[in-house]
């Protein structure tokens, strides 16, 4: 997906010219698509759900029923250690003055403590923070910040971030927790350590209003379980062998922000769109929770954007990171012309403190730009070395290796289906409702041959660019949405 669109930037396009992920040279006609459509079976589930615009959230809560079904799931075990009773911050209770603190103005700093007679607190006027030495996390283990504190008018906005930075000094993960009472409360902000985390940090920021910090505790915990009930394994195809380390099955009624960003890890977490793209991600309404479904929707607005962007849409990226295993998705597309939703992996940053691309595997790309990509046609690839040449292990009949994509003999808005893909140390494979589409050797590695980070997933909904629109976006269609029953993730059990 992002090769896609970085490559869309660099690339000066004539109007046969397509260039996707994996893929290169010249789009199939429309015709080709028809005539290789209507010479197609297959054996996939069929849904109740009918095709719809999306017109308003009412109608994003459409129940997904497929017919086929596995054995009750597997839990992966989850990987146990001693938990350390160590408490981790350093003047927690503020009783050295503010060493080990920073303080970002004058009116930032100790009080008297109205819970410990004698005691000081933290008055935050603006920030204050703790970088964390870097060996005091340790990665993959789960830490609890609990720390008690007030806001001293019922205004404005303050609260407790827990930030990562990479090797450049660049944030790349926070977790955050907002302050809302008056009165002295303790706020807790539960989170697993990333691969890299040589560059931790504390801190309160106050916007219009200063808080109170009166005590501040940092310690390992046990593991926390990426995993939820699930109510029924119809619709998924998980091979033997496999059992499920993460999961969302949008059962709430707003985005577990636990589990999810809605941004990517770019820029300090805070990129919004990729290349010539014309949404921005948004969360407002962008991701909407209702009846089981999680729904990613994108609306045209009135924009003053300096870039021209009229969109607003939504995607999530997981907190959760991985190397190897089975990634699956029950969806929806969307079927308006402009639309390129996606289900794909990239790299998080790694070990040793990188942030890099390549690798790159897209699990799905759909893109209907109406003439020579269609709502029967789904894209799956991988974005590999500079240089390393595709390999193709397994083909079904109806993949087209040039572009690619896979030609349904349906079309993909007007029914849920199963997307997934098995990803091991030398292959990629990937599935449609159980059937097996390709496999690819492949190799999780960067430009330089080094392993890259361990992956995150990522689903979206974009709009437009030069190739979802090449021949423009039908904004009356809109809003449209990526709806998604489930995504669930497994890892091999031996």
């Amino acid at each position: 997906m992002f090769f896609s669109r970085f490559r869309f930037t660099l690339l000066v396009f004539v109007a046969t010219t397509l260039v996707a992920c994996g893929g290169g040279g010249s789009s199939p006609s429309a015709s080709t698509s028809t005539a290789a459509t209507d010479a197609l079976s297959v054996a996939a589930a069929e849904t109740s759900a009918a095709a719809a615009v999306v017109e308003s959230p009412a109608t994003l809560a459409v129940s997904a029923t497929a017919t086929s079904s596995t054995p009750a799931v597997r839990l992966a075990p989850v990987v146990q250690y001693p938990v350390s009773p160590l408490e981790l911050m350093l003047n927690g209770d503020f009783s050295n003055q503010m060493y080990f603190w920073i303080l970002a103005d004058p009116q930032t700093g100790a009080v008297p403590s109205t819970l410990r007679p004698g005691g000081k607190a933290l008055r935050v006027n603006s920030w204050a923070g703790q970088k964390l030495a870097a060996n005091t996390l340790q990665p993959g283990k789960s830490y609890v910040l609990t720390v008690t504190a007030r806001k001293t008018a019922a205004t404005g906005s303050t609260g407790m971030t827990v930030a990562f930075s990479d090797k450049n000094s660049v944030t790349y993960r926070s977790y955050r927790r907002t302050f809302t009472a008056t009165s002295d409360t303790q706020y807790t902000l539960r989170f697993t350590a990333p691969a890299y985390v040589a560059a931790a940090s504390v801190s309160f920021s106050a916007g219009g209003v200063q808080a109170i910090v009166d005590k501040v505790s940092l310690k390992m915990q046990a593991p926390i379980v990426q995993t939820e009930p699930v109510a029924s394994m119809a619709g998924s195809y998980v091979p033997s062998g496999y059992g499920l380390a993460f999961n969302d099955e949008f059962n709430g009624t707003a985005l577990n922000t636990d589990k999810w960003f809605t941004r990517f890890i770019y820029d300090g977490g805070t990129r919004d769109r990729l290349n010539d793209e014309q949404q921005r991600y948004r969360d407002n309404g962008n991701q909407l929770l209702a009846g089981g479904i999680l729904s990613l929707v994108a609306r045209k607005v009135s924009s003053n954007d300096p870039q021209g962007i009229d969109y607003e849409s939504g995607m999530i990226r997981s907190d959760w990171t991985t190397r190897y295993g089975y990634m699956e998705a029950r969806v929806k597309m969307p079927g308006a012309i402009g639309v390129w939703p996606a289900f794909w992996l990239n790299p998080d940053v790694s070990e040793n403190g990188s942030l890099v691309w390549p690798p790159e595997i897209d699990i799905f790309e759909f893109v209907n730009n109406g003439v020579e990509d269609l709502t029967n046609m789904l894209h799956m690839g991988v974005v590999q070395q500079p240089g390393v040449p595709a390999s193709y292990l397994f083909l079904d009949a109806s993949f087209v290796s040039q572009w690619t994509y896979w030609n349904a003999p349906f079309r993909f808005n007007e029914g849920w289906h199963t997307v997934g893909a098995e990803w091991t140390p030398t292959t990629v494979t990937t599935f449609i409702d159980g059937r097996k589409i390709m496999t690819r050797g492949y190799e999780w590695k960067d430009a330089s041959g080094q392993l890259a980070g361990p992956a995150h997933i990522l689903l979206d909904l974009a709009v437009g660019g030069s190739w979802a629109g090449r021949h423009g976006v039908d904004a009356a269609a809109f809003p449209q949405a990526l709806q998604v029953d489930w995504v669930r993730a497994y890892r091999k059990l031996n």
